[in-house]
């Protein structure tokens, strides 16, 4: 039965379209150019391009040929990428490629980042001062 309701949920997300700014935000880039046609205009294939070429212009990737026959140099490893678009608030549509980090293996360093809380900072600071600690 959870099976069956999983099922439903994501063919749900699937087919339910976004809206940001009460403009409709593809979920791939198939979805992009046919929103494009359908608007008669090329804003998210114009977004899509400007991420692309900024990502070669930051010299993000080096090009080791077709996914197929390249392959990834020593200590790297092959990831998937895809869009994720939104609509700013000014109307502007955007774009951003995002690779797919789970793919990879994790740091064998730590990787806790902690947060402290100025209050605890104070606190230790308090405490250094008063015990005459440096």
């Amino acid at each position: 039965m959870m099976r069956v309701i999983n099922q439903a949920k994501r063919q749900s997300y699937q087919n339910t379209p976004i809206y940001i700014f009460g403009v409709k935000v593809p979920r791939n880039h198939e979805q992009a150019v046919k929103f494009d046609e359908e608007n008669g205009n090329r804003l998210w294939q114009e977004a899509e391009a400007k991420e692309i070429e900024q990502m070669f212009e930051y010299n993000v990737f080096e090009d080791h040929g077709h996914r197929n026959t390249g392959q990834p140099p020593d200590g790297y490893k092959q990831i998937r990428l895809h869009l994720v678009y939104a609509c700013k608030h000014d109307g502007r549509r955007k774009a951003r490629i995002v690779a797919g980090g789970h793919l990879t293996d994790p740091p064998l360093e730590s990787v806790y980042s902690g947060v402290v809380s100025l209050r605890g900072l104070r606190m230790v600071i308090f405490l250094s001062e008063l015990n005459k600690l440096k």
